[in-house]
């Protein structure tokens, strides 16, 4: 495509696409950047940052960039540093057509400006029939997406704004949550939003399949599953492909349109598939089909690298030599190359400093706050509802993901795993709630899980021995007659609920037991602002009553 066209600045946005004409704005186009974006990095760094504190940001960076892909972190970083699995390619040839493809290979960032993909072939030393042998390739690599039923552009926009994809992307211009006054300002988001821009590129059919099946799409876990049905993926897809769209001027569709039409040629597309290794894109991508490991770590070590270059991945145009251009801004070059300057400073790694690049790397400071860093942003706060009318007595904690704060020491191993995984309550948990938790792959989830457990704990408190008695007397206290734990929370199947507070049938198996006996007996040291009531003293007869409870809900052993 790119020999007939000499102008790639021509394309233009267009109205909303014919079928949901009515529809306009989608957050898909919501403020795009001109380098390659980082959450991470974005959130909590800037250009006013001294150099040790840019330098963090900077370590970001080589991870999620994946410099690391090709050249290899000192001994002491390779756990900070492990780097990202790319795209998964695997069915490219199904969700991108050949001029889209040809347009990733050549020049990534035409089609989407924030991508953090680098270009190898924008260069002065292009070779445009390596392109073209890649294209081929990477258009064999075809499945068959199902047919979905067409979404409702209306469900959709309000199931986006519902279940917390404003967390991460940004609200639609203009969009009032359900419950908002009319003469109430909405205060525009200010933090950095992800943008969506391949929503254009996908057609309705793969644009489900793909918030169906993101983790198999996005293995780095840049965007997580939340467990959709067919028709929540149908719904938000039409809403996401009904605003603008990309369109070209008349005077060059037809040349286009005439390198869109190929007959694939088997020759040129294991020529292509030679090219994916000897251009390392096997260094970020999996090699579909192939059970084979990534080829990484074939350029300069990351300790002999010349912080202080503008050339090479820093230089501010392709240059030629293959070398990947990411069209890095001067904030980002800045914050790299501090990085580098310190590698050698780098000790052990504390549990802490794990969690935080963590939650960094997945974003989940989007929704999380954990010692006073990240949460919902003000702005965005609106758009997290409440499921039940009761909810509204709760608060905050009624409508807002649960801070992290001793989260290691509040759930048992198993059961965070399960959250992580996607599959611990799925809204049984906290039903009042409309956002969602992202179900992550194992890779992501479980050292997430080992660090929360390594660095939160409880003092742990001895048992009162408990007799026979022991449940029915918990039973006693959680009614009406007792404790009055009935008041707010409710115990037994998802049906019998409609308390405002959580649904306890499953604290059993979540809590462990010192978290469980501290708020009761303290609530507000766990959980500060909780409408949680003090209804236990710290003396014997109450830490007799904290343990029934504990038997009524099920729970677990001294162990817990």
């Amino acid at each position: 495509m790119i020999r007939y066209l000499t102008g790639l600045g021509l394309l233009v946005f267009a109205g909303a696409i014919g079928f949901q004409s009515e529809a306009v704005g989608h957050p898909a186009h919501a403020k795009p950047v001109n380098y390659p974006f980082v959450v991470g990095f974005e959130r909590f760094h800037s250009s006013l940052d001294d150099e040790d504190y840019l330098a963090e940001g900077g370590f970001i960076l080589l991870n999620e960039l994946n410099c690391v892909a090709c050249h290899q972190p000192p001994e002491n970083l390779k756990e900070r540093l492990p780097g990202i699995e790319a795209t998964n390619l695997d069915g490219v040839g199904s969700r991108l057509d050949y001029l889209d493809l040809e347009i990733m290979i050549r020049n990534p960032r035409f089609v989407k400006k924030d991508t953090t993909m680098p270009s190898v072939f924008a260069g002065p030393d292009r070779d445009l029939e390596e392109v073209e042998a890649l294209k081929h390739y990477l258009a064999t690599l075809r499945y068959e997406v199902p047919e979905y039923p067409r979404g409702d552009v209306e469900v959709g926009r309000q199931f986006y704004h519902q279940i917390g994809c404003v967390g991460c992307h940004a609200p639609e211009a203009g969009f009032r949550p359900a419950g908002v006054p009319e003469n109430a300002e909405i205060e525009l988001a200010g933090l950095p939003s992800v943008p969506m821009n391949l929503a254009d590129l996908y057609d309705l059919n793969s644009l489900t399949h793909f918030l169906l099946n993101s983790n198999d799409h996005r293995p780095s876990g840049r965007m997580p599953e939340f467990d959709l049905s067919i028709d929540e993926a149908s719904n938000l897809a039409a809403y996401l492909k009904a605003g603008p769209d990309l369109f070209l001027p008349e005077n060059l569709t037809e040349a286009l349109t005439a390198s869109d039409q190929i007959d694939l040629d088997e020759k040129l597309a294991e020529r292509g598939r030679q090219l994916f290794d000897q251009k390392n894109c096997s260094a970020c991508h999996l090699v579909p089909g192939e059970k084979v490991e990534r080829l990484r770590f074939r350029a300069t070590p990351l300790a002999d690298l010349d912080y202080s270059s503008e050339a090479a991945c820093f230089s501010k145009r392709p240059v030629s030599g293959g070398i990947p251009f990411y069209g890095l801004d001067e904030v980002q070059k800045r914050a790299i190359g501090a990085a580098l300057q310190r590698l050698g400073d780098q000790g052990k790694v504390a549990v802490a400093e794990l969690i935080d690049w963590r939650m960094k790397q997945l974003n989940c400071y989007a929704c999380h706050e954990r010692e006073g860093v990240g949460g919902v942003e003000t702005a965005r706060e609106v758009y997290f509802g409440f499921a039940t009318e009761d909810a509204v007595k709760l608060g905050r904690w009624g409508h807002l993901p649960p801070p992290l704060d001793r989260v290691g020491a509040k759930l048992t191993d198993d059961w965070m795993k399960l959250v992580m995984l996607g599959e611990g309550g799925k809204g049984e948990v906290r039903p009042y709630m409309s956002a969602r938790m992202p179900a992550y792959r194992h890779e992501d989830a479980l050292p997430l899980t080992k660090h929360f457990s390594a660095a939160d704990s409880i003092k742990k408190s001895l048992r009162l021995p408990i007799g026979p008695g022991g449940r029915k007397a918990g039973a006693e206290l959680f009614s009406v007659d007792g404790k009055n734990c009935v008041q707010c929370h409710s115990f037994g199947p998802l049906k019998e609920t409609g308390m405002p507070g959580i649904n306890l049938s499953l604290s059993g198996d979540r809590l462990k037991f010192g978290y469980f006996q501290q708020l009761l007996m303290d609530p507000h040291s766990l959980q500060p602002g909780t409408v949680m009531p003090d209804s236990f003293e710290d003396n014997k007869a109450d830490k007799a009553a904290v343990q029934a409870l504990w038997q009524f809900i099920g729970g677990k052993g001294v162990g817990n």
